[in-house]
């Protein structure tokens, strides 16, 4: 590899002109790259520098060390000092020297452009001949040494994570503002563009520019700039192109928030780890991630903030093959401790500014074995794990940090550990286990903490007695949250913190919580009831209470949550709910067409204990099967018939029976049997409103059977007015009986008379209804005498009103009269000739009211009279 030369100063007269001109080029440099050289190693002299300096003057000058990249994408690394007098001897003169590297050239053996400054290769005059040849290489200066280098860090703390987050923006971003920065020594400057080069990337290294002294800070186009104090002072206000450093005054405490990265980075460079930077850069990740950076950091035993503490147990989860065994036991061990810098750190020193050369090798140096943390201030005995101290409140030391730990962070750890404990040793796991049980106690979000055997017997007692307070107080806490006191109560348990007298309060809440909203039944609850069988026990009691009360809240939860059942405990409420909720028709559609007598059965026997033994099943039952249904007369019947009044009495179900019959369907024939067992089976317990309720109905029973008295109608009317208000459904079937009775056959007392004096529009409707059945038309047509005697009973009383003056018309002329035009001459002879029979005039008026015309019409609505027959009854059908 070969570095083409360039001298540049000014020189007496010659064929190339005089004064400032280039006075040395290796052969075959270009006219542009000279051009573009020429506008970047120049020099001015300080403001405040003598005149005409001395030799020992002139070596205080500032050098111009810098590393440019020109337009055709080659790069010009130059260094220019301040010479005195030219050769005429006029002040002012310098003199450059500059190496040019084509376009994706870099140093020999891959040195960093840094690694030049003051390299003995550079030349202070141009050399004899003019043509200097290619420089095979640069030898590294010897005035950056580690040493040297640390100090200076640790000098600039207070600057650097700054000037590293500006470092990574420009790595980020070609348009991020140039890093001006304040020094008295250009030699700072280079010790500053060393830590650069070391953090960044190796990618990104060899395209940082930079100069360490110019006059002039708003020309210069390198990334990192250097300058004296006095050049400053024209930089203010220009934070867009320019960020400034001034590491003469304090930085401003409300600058801009410094990366993760950086921070990770200053504390390295602080604690002298640089070697950490080129392991790190070989780990997998994304540039400029904390993750990798911190976890070596904390290997090495680097104190860092929560965040990189985050940062570096996430990225040993995602890579933990990446970290020697020992490497990772040394990250657990700074993480188990928050907030702990060891005394004493081992680190490898290498120069900072070489890459490995030896084939296979990975880092800077070799992999590290972790230094012991010192015990904490409640001093375990040799072999126990120490408790954190930050979290358990016992103390604090120095660099420890207090209070508790971000709840990502203790996430982090908890993730770690689920990934990495089971390969750790126990003296090694358990204090890491020991904050993460510590955690899951004292923070305010929820932490899963490892299982009992991560921690050692001594550790798990010591934690017994610190916590036990805690665990208990917020177990009772009934303000809090559940899904809180079952962490904590699975947590007492891996401690052996005796919680037993807390866990019926925490069933009952547990109960009301899960009623209230089923979906609460999660993974937490489920793992904890598997740990505690006390608990499960307790909360399967205090839901079987529930059912007892509000059996349908106890059935949704049953549907909506996989809470398992068994146990040697009788909870017949809560097993019957289960049945609901659980069986194949259970928790559907209560109105279908279900075997609901069957069901019944079925909750009955899933109790697992004799209703007869405990009769309040039967009420509980009865909710679970028809919820807010109603049996069906039939459905009740059965249900009275098997289980017996006697029970039905004790359970205190009879009124679901009584609804039942109040309810039914009209026109069932089980819903007037219904009410007559019911009055048979429970004579004193009726209401008196439903007892005569139940009386209009079996009333009804004894029409369909025939064996009602006569004085049927003032008997229903009287019995109405007793149970007013009368269930609809009860009314259409003891009105539809009696007005099918009176149309059929209205028996042998003056029923229709009672009606039409009854005045009841009701029942007067119901006729009506009953009279145009398909039943009546059709015996209307087929038999004159029922024909005959329908219209006796309908054209009586033409002057009454009410109730029968609004049927009597539609009767006559809505259900009649069609029934007579359909029969022929034969038929209506045979009308009338049943009519004469009965005597009187109604043959006559049947004739009078059948003839065409409205004057007949007119005359029987108003003129008609009522020639009965003494001695025969009105409405008979012989």
């Amino acid at each position: 590899m070969s570095l083409g030369q360039l001298h540049y100063t000014s020189a007496p007269p010659g064929p190339d002109g005089s004064g400032f001109r280039f006075t040395a080029l290796t052969p075959g440099l270009p006219q542009s790259v000279l051009r573009e050289a020429e506008q970047l190693i120049g020099y001015e002299p300080p403001r405040n520098a003598p005149a005409r300096p001395s030799a020992a003057e002139l070596d205080s000058f500032p050098r111009a060390f810098s590393y440019s990249e020109l337009s055709d994408g080659s790069r010009l690394l130059a260094r220019t000092v301040y010479t005195g007098a030219d050769y005429s001897g006029r002040w002012g003169n310098f003199h450059a020297h500059a190496v040019h590297l084509a376009p994706g050239q870099i140093l020999p053996d891959g040195a960093l452009p840094v690694s030049a400054w003051e390299s003995p290769g550079w030349a202070t005059a141009t050399p004899e001949g003019g043509a200097p040849p290619p420089l095979s290489a640069l030898p590294p200066s010897s005035g950056l040494d580690r040493d040297g280098l640390i100090a200076f860090a640790a000098s600039r703390a207070p600057w650097l994570a700054a000037v590293f987050t500006d470092l990574q923006r420009q790595a980020e971003d070609e348009t991020a503002p140039q890093i001006v920065l304040v020094e008295r020594d250009s030699a700072d400057v280079a010790r500053w563009v060393v830590l650069a080069s070391t953090v960044l990337p190796r990618t990104a290294v060899h395209r940082l520019t930079f100069t360490t002294y110019t006059r002039r800070p708003h020309l210069a186009g390198q990334r990192i700039i250097g300058v004296l104090p006095d050049d400053a002072h024209g930089l203010a206000g220009s934070g867009r192109r320019h960020r400034v450093h001034d590491c003469a005054v304090p930085p401003a405490p409300d600058g801009p928030e410094p990366t993760p990265w950086a921070v990770a980075a200053a504390r390295i460079w602080s604690a002298g780890a640089i070697e950490l930077f080129q392991y790190a850069d070989r780990l997998p990740g994304e540039p400029f991630t904390p993750g990798p950076l911190s976890a070596l950091a904390l290997c090495a035993g680097i104190d860092l903030p929560s965040p990189h503490r985050t940062a570096a147990a996430r990225w040993a989860c995602e890579h933990p093959s990446e970290l020697s065994q020992e490497e990772l036991e040394g990250l657990v061990q700074t993480l188990a401790e928050p907030g702990h810098t060891p005394a004493e750190t081992r680190h490898t020193p290498v120069e900072p500014w070489h890459t490995p050369t030896e084939p296979g090798q990975t880092s800077a140096g070799p992999r590290r074995t972790p230094t012991d943390p010192p015990h904490t201030p409640t001093d375990p005995q040799p072999g126990e794990a120490p408790l954190p101290a930050a979290e358990t409140g016992t103390g604090t030391k120095t660099g420890a940090r207090t209070g508790t730990t971000p709840p990502a962070e203790t996430a982090a750890l908890a993730e770690l550990f689920a990934r990495v404990g089971g390969a750790l040793r126990p003296e090694i796991a358990a204090p890491l286990a020991a904050r993460l049980f510590t955690a899951a106690v004292r923070s305010a979000e929820p932490v899963r903490p490892p299982g009992r055997g991560a921690l050692t017997d001594e550790v798990a007692r010591r934690l017994a007695g610190e916590l036990g307070p805690e665990l208990r107080a917020g177990i009772a806490d009934a303000a809090a949250d559940t899904g809180r006191a079952l962490q904590l109560l699975r947590v007492a348990g891996a401690l052996g913190v005796d919680c037993a007298d807390l866990v019926p309060s925490l069933a009952h809440r547990l109960a009301s919580a899960l009623l209230a909203d089923p979906s609460a039944y999660g993974g937490e609850l489920h793992g904890t009831l598997a740990d505690r069988p006390d608990l499960r026990s307790a909360l399967l009691r205090e839901l079987d209470a529930a059912a007892g009360a509000a059996p349908a809240s106890v059935t949704v939860l049953l549907e909506r949550a996989p809470l398992e059942l068994e146990s040697p405990e009788a909870l017949p409420y809560l097993r019957m709910c289960g049945r609901i909720a659980r069986s194949p028709s259970g928790g559907g559609d209560r109105t279908g067409t279900r075997d609901r007598t069957g069901e019944l059965r079925a909750v009955l026997a899933a109790a697992g204990v004799s209703v007869v033994a405990h009769p309040p099943l039967l009420r509980i039952a009865f909710r679970l099967v028809w919820a807010s249904a109603t049996p069906t007369s039939e459905e009740a019947r059965y249900v009275l018939a098997e289980q017996g009044a006697d029970l039905h009495r004790t359970a205190a179900t009879w009124p679901f029976l009584v609804t039942a019959a109040l309810n039914g369907r009209p026109g069932d024939p089980h819903t007037d049997e219904l009410a007559h067992e019911l009055l048979t089976a429970f004579p004193t317990l009726l209401p008196p409103r439903d007892r005569a309720a139940l009386l209009l109905l079996e009333f009804a029973r004894d029409l369909r059977a025939g064996g009602a008295e006569p004085g049927w109608v003032d008997r229903i009317l009287g019995l109405r007015r007793a149970a007013e208000p009368v269930n609809p459904p009860v009314l259409e079937h003891v009105f539809g009986r009696l007005a099918r009775q009176l149309v059929h056959d209205p028996g042998p007392g003056r029923e229709l008379d009672d009606l039409i004096r009854g005045n009841d529009a009701d029942l007067c409707t119901a006729y009506e209804q009953a009279a145009r059945e398909d039943s009546v038309r059709d015996r209307l047509r087929r038999d004159p005498h029922y024909l005959a005697a329908r219209f006796v009973d309908w054209n009586a009383h033409p002057q009454a009103g009410g109730a029968w003056g609004k049927v009597r018309g539609p009767l006559l002329d809505g259900v009649l009269r069609p029934a007579v035009r359909a029969l022929g001459a034969q038929e209506l002879a045979a009308v009338e000739a049943a009519l004469t029979e009965r005597g009187g005039r109604y043959a006559e008026d049947f004739r009078a009211w059948n003839r065409p015309g409205a004057l007949s019409r007119l005359g029987l609505r108003f003129g008609s009279r009522d020639n009965r027959t003494p001695g025969r009854r009105r409405g008979g059908d012989s």
